[in-house]
Parts: C-alpha cells; structure tokens; sequence
C-alpha cells in the first residue's frame, strides 16, 4: 500500500512539474549574427552596422506570462561575458528581441566591456540565464554554415525544436526554410507562394 501511495504522489508531481514546464517556456528563438542591412529600429539611423543590427529573439512558448525581469544573456567567452539583462513580462506567445545597440547601451551602464551581442560570424554558442545568473533557460550553438549575410538561425516554427536558416532575404545553398528574418514577429513555417488575380480565375475555367 505504502509503495502504491508513493508511486501515485510521485506521478502527481512529475505531471505537476511537467504543466508548470509547458506553461512556462520561454526560448531562444531566433539570431542574427551577421547582419548585411539595418535592422535596428531603436539605433536612431537607418545605417547598417555590425555592431547596431545583430539581433536575438526570445519567444514565451507557454501559457503563462513569464517575468524574466534579471534574465541574462551571454555568448561563448565566458560566464561573466553578459550582454544584455531583460526586464518586464513576456506573455504567451509574446516576443522580445534584443538588438546590438541596445545590448552595447545595457553594458556600457552596467560597467561590462563594450562589445555588444559579439555573436560571431564562424560560429557561437548563445545562451539564456535566469535572474540568478547560474541557471540555464535554454542554449543554441550555431555554425557558419547555419548562418550568413542577413540569414537568421531560428525554430521554425516558433518554439519548436527544429532549427532552420532563414534565407527569404539571400538564399542559401544547400536551401534553408525560403523564410524571411522576422525579428518580433512569427516564423510561419513553409513561405506562402504569391498568385496573381489571373492565375486565380484560370483554376475556375
């Protein structure tokens, strides 16, 4: 009996964990680590830069608002290599994207090197602390072969655990998923192809 209550409250609290896990999932969605265009809209020019226009989303797969108000992010140097806190509430389904400038401005205030998202164009490593800075929310690795001039590395489709190139905007080769970079908005899985009025009407004659 003793052995039947313990396997049934411990089912209880895998399934209670496993909810509160689905509720809550924020992830690493979407990078541009090798920006060809301006990108930023918060840098206050419409310059390209290297430095300005990288950019990383975070996507709230969940149900439940997540507050990631002391969340970090950092890349592959080292543990103390912040580049960007958050603060505030994500909803579900909500996205939040972090630009280079922003994250150049966030270490410049908070007394780290100046350097940006520093996501590398040979390959990185990206990850997404909680506020305690130890406990890793989610991590993506990237090769050069992943990414390119305004090619983005995302989950497509959002939240998913399938990675593509994003390559609408410069195709790659082999081809990556034909989508666009879309910082801020969904990846929408396979790109709708576009028809004109005429070709409409030739399918009813």
């Amino acid at each position: 009996m003793k052995t039947m209550r313990f396997a049934v409250v411990l089912v209880v609290l895998c399934l209670a964990i496993f909810q509160g896990s689905v509720r809550a999932q924020v992830v690493l969605n979407e990078l541009m680590p090798d920006p060809a265009s301006d990108w930023s809209p918060t840098d206050g020019n419409e310059e390209y830069g290297s430095l300005e226009d990288e950019w990383i989303e975070i996507f709230n797969a969940g149900s439940e608002a997540v507050d990631v108000t002391g969340w970090r992010l950092r890349d592959a140097v080292s543990d103390s290599s912040w580049r960007f806190g958050f603060s505030g509430v994500l909803g579900p389904g909500e996205f939040f994207v972090v630009y280079g400038n922003e994250a150049y401005q966030w270490e410049d205030e908070n007394g780290y090197a100046k350097n940006g998202l520093s996501m590398n164009n040979t390959g990185d490593t990206i990850t997404l602390v909680s506020a305690d800075h130890v406990t890793v929310v989610d991590t993506v690795a990237y090769t050069s072969q992943d990414i390119g001039d305004d090619r983005s590395w995302g989950r497509v489709p959002d939240g998913s655990p399938n990675w593509e190139c994003n390559d609408g905007l410069n195709p790659a080769n082999p081809p990556g998923s034909g989508l666009p970079p879309t910082p801020g908005e969904p990846n929408l899985g396979a790109p709708v192809e576009t028809v004109d009025w005429g070709q409409i009407k030739a399918l009813f004659r």
